[in-house]
């Protein structure tokens, strides 16, 4: 709380997400190929059940059904990738990066007061060239 008794939010920082055409592709791919192979083993279930006469237009319902889903579940990953959605998720807990570390990336203002993203290594790569000088 600050000095006048109000909560103050905490700030977040959320990078920009990269290859996000590619997180489009694997959410289709992963939506679609299980949609497809669902629908095709049930179509038949369905349609008896529904007690619809089995001809082509019925089919082409389904199956078009189950790409209009492909596409949302597509265009949705597309959404959630745009920096401010990103942000917006984060402070909730959903986005691509956990809150706290957005919020201590927010918190530090240098680069070198930004949170390792690697342990650091062991191996002294002067002597693995032959340069021993120290």
């Amino acid at each position: 709380m600050s000095d006048n008794g109000k909560h103050e939010e905490k700030t977040i920082e959320v990078d920009e997400i990269w290859y996000a055409a590619q997180r489009v592709l694997r959410t289709i791919v992963q939506v679609g190929i299980p949609a497809f192979i669902t629908f095709a083993g049930v179509l038949p279930t369905i349609i008896d059940a529904l007690g619809l006469p089995v001809d082509g237009k019925v089919y082409g319902v389904l199956l078009a059904s189950a790409a209009v889903i492909t596409a949302v579940a597509g265009a949705l990953t597309r959404v959630f990738a745009i920096p401010a959605v990103n942000e917006f998720l984060t402070r909730f807990g959903i986005g691509s990066v956990p809150k706290s570390v957005a919020v201590e990336t927010a918190a530090a203002k240098s680069q070198e007061l930004q949170p390792a993203q690697f342990e650091p290594s062991q191996t002294d790569i002067r002597a693995e060239q032959g340069d021993l000088t120290v």
